[in-house]
């Protein structure tokens, strides 16, 4: 019955994904919202986690009913947004998209046997997230006694709450704080971010690239072993990623749609953690940087961001909250950085050779470094600025974070280096193939159409 219930709010989540992808341009008939639903699982996991966040700051519970009523308007808003649209068409997929399909259930399938059965026996699991979780669970809100008390200053009581938000979700719909089959949540966020980052890539990527894509993130090494701990890195490099790719497509095809979902994907990224404030800064300067003409979405989707972080924000300021493991304002205390200041190169090293490390990776980074490369000399600016930009900016604020902490940085790098890389992996694995994609197409001497959906062969 727990798996019932977990299931069946995760499904609920999908009907709200499926009735936000038209208001966000992503479906703008019937036949876009089927071929385009792939989308619809990580929109609804993004719109359902940031909406019981902020709620909960609100002394507002979200619970079956909440999620309910939200999935029953979602779809209905959705489907009046359709109304009068072009219906569906069957096309039957093609050999490479079924054999991808197959394989990928495969792994997944393989993958829910431990998750079903994983204890939650990492610290950070239980001490940060599930404990959070667990109270929104028993007092319906961020009750300031537990988010903002004393007693509980451990928790990184500044880490923002959309991650705990949907924990409480499946204990309300499983009726009890089952810490074991929580995990399956976590695959199927993966299952989510898989389908989402296929459907950004469709129609920009060769089938047998995109499936290669997915096939290489998903047995990735790091994926599977950090996604079973439930810790919030890797959710949050999941959303990220999709997010980073849908950038590059609006890049490269200026389809509103993609910077859209890229904006919502960026907003799911900064309520995860406090890292995702970096990982999105990063992008929407790479962004500027490469497409500098088209600062006006960008500006507007700046705002949303703001506009989606601020309640927290408040709250944190309102409680007086900060963060236990470092704080960027001293980087301004001359005394304290001119001291460790040789932390950085050492940081910034560390956490490269963690980047391209095969025992957890795969080729995912050395791939995208030599497509990178390519890429440049075929002459493809935009993307190669965006890929370079954002990903140097990452890794440079993560090694920043290891000179202005006050922790003994040794232990504190060797703690944390293998987690606070998935962001910056992930999101240059799903570049990756656009870059390649863009690249064959400028070598070829051929223009790539700036919108809809095309196919190089």
């Amino acid at each position: 019955m727990r798996v019932a219930g977990l299931l069946g709010a995760n499904a609920l989540i999908f009907c709200v994904g499926l009735g936000v992808l038209p208001w966000l341009g992503v479906a703008r008939s019937w036949r876009l919202l089927v071929s385009r639903c792939g989308l619809a699982y990580l929109c609804g996991l993004v719109v359902t986690g940031v909406l019981a966040a902020h709620l909960a700051l609100l002394h507002v519970s979200f619970g079956w009913f909440a999620l309910s009523l939200l999935a029953a308007v979602s779809a209905m808003l959705g489907a009046w947004h359709l109304r009068g649209s072009e219906r569906p068409v069957w096309a039957r997929p093609g050999w490479t998209t079924l054999a991808g399909i197959a394989a990928l259930a495969a792994v997944l399938a393989e993958y829910a046997r431990a998750f079903a059965v994983a204890p939650l026996d990492r610290y950070d699991a239980w001490a940060i997230w599930a404990l959070k979780g667990h109270a929104l669970y028993a007092f319906g809100w961020a009750d300031p006694a537990v988010f903002a008390g004393d007693s509980y200053r451990f928790a990184n009581l500044d880490y923002p709450l959309l991650l705990p938000s949907l924990e409480a979700i499946d204990f309300r719909a499983m009726g009890a704080f089952d810490t074991r089959l929580l995990h399956l949540q976590f695959l199927l966020l993966l299952v989510a971010a898989l389908a989402a980052l296929g459907t950004v890539l469709a129609g920009r990527v060769p089938a047998l690239v995109l499936w290669g894509t997915l096939g290489a993130v998903a047995l990735a090494p790091a994926v599977f072993d950090q996604l079973l701990t439930a810790y919030a890195d890797l959710p949050l490099a999941l959303v990220f990623a999709v997010g980073a790719a849908a950038g590059g497509r609006w890049l490269v095809s200026d389809e509103s749609w993609a910077l859209a979902v890229a904006t919502l994907c960026f907003a799911g990224s900064l309520l995860t953690k406090n890292e995702g404030t970096l990982f999105v800064a990063a992008a929407f300067v790479a962004l500027l940087a490469a497409a500098y003409r088209r600062w006006r979405p960008l500006a507007i989707a700046a705002a949303v961001e703001f506009a989606v972080l601020l309640p927290w924000k408040i709250y944190v300021r309102v409680h007086d909250l900060h963060d236990i493991n470092y704080s960027l304002a001293d980087s301004f205390d001359i005394h304290h950085v001119s001291g460790r200041i040789g932390v950085g190169p050492i940081a910034f090293r560390t956490l490269g050779r963690e980047m391209i490390d095969p025992l957890q990776w795969g080729l995912l980074a050395p791939l995208f470094l030599l497509l990178l490369a390519v890429a440049a000399v075929t002459g493809v600016r935009a993307l190669v600025v965006y890929g370079a930009v954002s990903v140097l900016l990452s890794w440079l604020g993560l090694s920043w974070i290891y000179v202005v902490s006050h922790y003994e940085y040794s232990s504190y790098l060797s703690s944390t280096k293998e987690r606070v890389v998935a962001s910056v992996v992930l999101s240059a694995a799903a570049l990756t193939p656009l870059l390649a994609t863009e690249a064959w197409a400028s070598a070829r001497g051929r223009d790539r159409p700036r919108g809809g959906d095309v196919r190089t062969p």
